[in-house]
């Protein structure tokens, strides 16, 4: 059956250019906090979600009306390090990455460039030319330590999804709306666990265009344990999905599979309340 596409109209065009424009500045504008998670205050927490609600729903992507539970919170809160540019010098690549987290950009055109770790840590002046292997291998020690907890916490969210997928099927009083706030719910989870595996392939990649760089710049016996860092790196990388989903063979929406027309029925009927956070 096909479907009616809407109808865009010149004003229609003008609002959302408006209201992408208005979204880019706050992405700007975001202050980070420590570990590369967002700083808390008002934007961070309340305005940019609110904004990156509104631009997925506009994109036809899940939104789940639904508030997090404590474990879908901590792991956003943790998986960020791991989603976001590691070097805190490296602006433009973070401008992208928080317009992927937050929701306000496409997250396939917001994706950031691994080599802006490299060329930022080849910007920076140093005193010594061993502190550049120095730093890159105590970021590839700082992001192996977090997969593992990382992954604990996403699991207990998969079991917690397996919880309501299991409500879904035995519960006949609830109304479509919770329903499809619990899919959507189910679906954004997943795509966390997919941009954290997809964050940690570019800081693998990051790192290794900084390595070959630094060799041929300033090669020093120091890259030799920068090397083996990266090696345990990558193969924590290859066995991030066995980790994360815990033996459990669970799928997960990749980054770039955003369904389109997730809603092809069009909008909820009028009579029928909208559940928000």
């Amino acid at each position: 059956m096909a479907f009616p596409l809407p109808r865009i109209t010149a004003a229609g065009l003008t609002r959302r250019g408006l209201f992408a424009g208005f979204m880019l500045m706050l992405a700007a504008c975001a202050p980070q906090g420590d570990l590369g998670r967002p700083a808390p205050n008002v934007l961070n927490d309340e305005i940019m979600p609110w904004a990156g609600r509104h631009a997925a729903r506009l994109r036809e992507e899940p939104v789940s009306g639904y508030p997090f539970t404590d474990a879908e919170r901590e792991m956003r809160q943790m998986g960020y390090a791991l989603m976001m540019p590691t070097h805190p010098f490296d602006r433009w690549n973070q401008f992208w990455a928080e317009l992927r987290r937050t929701r306000i950009g496409d997250p396939v055109a917001t994706d950031p460039d691994p080599r802006g770790y490299c060329r930022t840590l080849a910007r920076e002046d140093y005193r010594s030319s061993r502190t550049r292997f120095i730093r890159m291998t105590d970021d590839m020690r700082a992001d192996r330590q977090r997969i593992r907890p990382f992954c604990e916490k996403a699991r207990q969210v998969m079991e917690a999804d397996r919880v309501r997928e299991g409500a879904i099927r035995h519960i006949p009083t609830l109304t479509p709306v919770e329903i499809r706030s619990a899919n959507d719910r189910i679906a954004e989870n997943r795509t966390i666990v997919s941009w954290v595996r997809h964050g940690l392939r570019q800081h693998a990649d990051a790192y290794r265009c900084a390595l070959n760089t630094q060799l041929v710049a300033t090669p020093e016996p120091d890259a030799v344990m920068a090397e083996r860092e990266l090696a345990g790196l990558e193969a924590d990388i290859r066995d991030f999905d066995r980790v994360c989903a815990g033996g459990s063979g669970r799928g997960s929406i990749g980054v770039e599979q955003a369904p389109p027309r997730y809603y092809p029925r069009g909008a909820p009927p009028a009579d029928e309340q909208i559940i928000s956070k």
